[in-house]
């Protein structure tokens, strides 16, 4: 009985509501350990050079500095150009990295920032050969502290690395190319929770099976016998059906947020009606249109 009325819904409504399932983006964690050597505790730097005292787990070591009380806490080479990258145990989803221009354990140089990049790409790759480019920069200019790049990405790689085309006018030095620190933030693709969202039907390109209506009323009845009513758009009745199926093949949350809209009484901001799952005996659909 409770499945029959989604069985019927989804056979009417078939080539609007064509689902997959894909993963909810969980917050975003700092993903790369503080970095004691090229190798530990997990995970490995590589880069195309580094001067001496200079290698390139020091851009992971927690310290954004050049140098602290004496010793180098950075990744240098005495080049103009280069390149520094970190491959993870298993593939990861960097949404975000953090590049810092620190401070120097001695009086800061006239030339202090020279040596930070000024045009780079920022890239992954799960094989070290083929690589995609997820960022880019030119002539970038440095503010103390933390200088952080958003990325609008959704694919998980094993290893990503900063390609540095140009610094900031260093040259003729020891170190003409530095990173203070680094660190890249994202998540691991394995602790995605399933999160069910609908994609059109890429068959029904004429649109021609297209409903009418815009937005639908959902009755859902209770095991209780109590009708809950809800009037909704195409996109959020959409995600209520890619719900509801996914729960019932046992994936997803136990229960469903729906936006009270017009309904919303009082003097509340938002107010969300939670459906759960083995509470609904059955639906009903009742499309209209707007138009």
């Amino acid at each position: 009985m409770k499945k029959l009325l989604p069985i019927l819904l989804s056979l009417f409504f078939l080539p609007w509501f064509a689902q997959i399932t894909h993963a909810a983006t969980p917050e975003a964690t700092s993903l790369i350990p503080k970095m004691t050597s090229n190798t530990s505790p997990s995970g490995e730097v590589t880069n195309s050079a580094a001067y001496s005292g200079l290698e390139g787990y020091k851009a992971f070591d927690g310290k954004p500095n050049y140098s602290m009380a004496g010793n180098y806490t950075s990744w240098g080479t005495s080049l103009k150009n280069g390149w520094l990258a970190y491959e993870f145990p298993t593939p990861k989803i960097v949404t975000k990295y953090v590049l810092y221009y620190g401070g120097y354990s001695t009086n800061r140089p006239p030339d202090a920032g020279k040596d930070m990049p000024s045009t780079w790409t920022f890239e992954g790759s799960n094989d070290g050969k083929n690589w995609t480019v997820l960022d880019n920069k030119t002539e970038y200019v440095f503010t103390e502290g933390a200088n952080e790049f958003s990325l609008n990405n959704k694919d998980q790689f094993k290893t990503y690395k900063i390609n540095i085309a140009k610094n900031n006018g260093a040259t003729g030095k020891e170190v003409n190319l530095s990173i203070h620190e680094m660190e890249m933030w994202g998540y691991d693709p394995a602790t995605q929770t399933p999160d069910p969202s609908a994609t059109p039907d890429p068959s029904d390109t004429d649109g021609s099976s297209q409903p009418t209506g815009d937005r639908a009323i959902l009755t859902v009845t209770m095991d209780n016998g109590f009708d809950k009513e809800f009037d909704l758009s195409k996109k959020e009745l959409n995600a209520f059906i890619a719900w509801y199926d996914a729960k019932d093949a046992g994936r997803g949350a136990s229960f469903f947020a729906i936006d009270k809209h017009n309904n919303n009484k009082g003097p509340f901001s938002n107010r969300k009606d939670y459906v759960i799952f083995n509470k609904i005996l059955t639906f009903e659909v009742s499309e209209y249109s707007t138009k």
